[in-house]
């Protein structure tokens, strides 16, 4: 499995004020998802952000099965790259990246209307789009999105 190009680590991040910083590589396995997503969930719900981890777990699941699924279509010698980082305010930024040859946003259906309202399918950059605070793509040298997301720090316990 080769590895795929570099992508921004910390984006307009303060590298000095982050709380966490992961960059991992998967294969293109959709059987891999799930301990991916457990594992990085629970790197950020340690970071001290109270924030709705159910919705990052989501919207990186997603972004995961689009990547694996439709970007590199199964291959597993296709790789996955993952960069996470958490700022100190709690700021966080979710970037996936596949080898796809990408896609107009624009051009997906609205899940929400029509026909598409029964549809098995194609709700997953809608559900990212909702749940996340700003949501876009670079489709340079693969698929990239970045998934960027306000999040505000636990309140201290009393001593």
């Amino acid at each position: 499995m080769s590895e795929p190009e570099e992508i921004p680590h910390h984006h307009d991040f303060d590298v000095d004020k982050l709380r966490l910083e992961l960059d991992e590589v998967i294969s293109s396995d959709i059987d891999v998802i799930d301990g991916v997503v457990t594992k990085i969930v629970g790197l950020i719900g340690q970071t001290g952000c109270d924030d709705d981890l159910n919705s990052i777990e989501l919207s990186l699941r997603e972004a995961l099965a689009n990547a694996i699924i439709h970007g590199n279509h199964l291959n597993p010698d296709k790789p996955v790259r993952i960069c996470v980082s958490v700022q100190d305010d709690c700021g966080m930024l979710v970037v996936v990246k596949d080898s796809g040859s990408g896609f107009d946003p624009a051009q997906l259906p609205n899940p929400c209307v029509g026909q598409h309202l029964l549809d098995t399918h194609g709700r997953g950059v809608f559900i990212i789009n909702q749940l996340m605070s700003d949501v876009h793509f670079d489709f340079h040298n693969g698929t990239t999105i970045y998934m960027h997301r306000c999040g505000t720090p636990r309140p201290s316990k009393p001593k």
